[in-house]
């Protein structure tokens, strides 16, 4: 009997233990779950508060990026990591193009200018011959039209500042309506 009641108490003591590692387990095991779940939605409501970027605005989608990068550089493991890397990856995809785009148009409007600059000195060009040549409402029709190319670059003029040949064609203009209005 004593054998049997001591069997008992030692059944009883695993029963205990058992609970015990049960509770401990339970409670360890709440405690990572309810964690884990904090960590995550406060990771979801860091990448919720970047503010969204339109495609066509490149810092806009500069700043994201940026933004994007900091939260993962901070938080390598969590369940939107890869969703996050793929957003990256596009934003990166997108910049790389509105910047492609961008140049473009700025190469091309170099070239638009140029080829501006250069009609203009042409235009200047065939009026100083042509005043050599002694036609001089040829060569003032030449001079306006070098000016109104000129002036339809902007008050900023070509890169580098206005055209260097401006103020003398102006002045050749002013002589020759002046020579002009004199002859009638």
């Amino acid at each position: 009997m004593i054998r049997d009641a001591n069997f008992e108490d030692l059944r009883r003591s695993a029963n205990r233990r058992r609970l015990v590692h049960i509770v401990i387990g339970s409670t360890v095991l709440s405690t990572l779950l309810t964690v884990g779940v904090t960590r995550e939605v406060k990771i979801y409501r860091e990448v919720g508060a970047v503010h969204p970027a339109d495609v066509r605005d490149l810092s806009a989608l500069e700043q994201r990026n940026v933004e994007l990068e900091r939260i993962a550089r901070t938080h390598h493991f969590w369940t939107g990591a890869i969703g996050l890397r793929g957003e990256i990856s596009d934003l990166t995809v997108a910049i790389a193009e509105l910047r492609r785009a961008s140049d473009a148009r700025e190469a091309e409007s170099q070239r638009e200018e140029e080829r501006l600059r250069e009609e203009a000195e042409l235009e200047r060009m065939r009026g100083l011959a042509a005043v050599e040549r002694g036609r001089y409402s040829e060569a003032l029709s030449h001079f306006k039209a070098a000016r109104q190319i000129s002036d339809s670059v902007g008050p900023t003029g070509f890169a580098g500042g206005p055209w260097s040949h401006r103020e003398q064609v102006i002045l050749d203009i002013q002589a020759l309506e002046q020579w002009e209005a004199e002859r009638r």
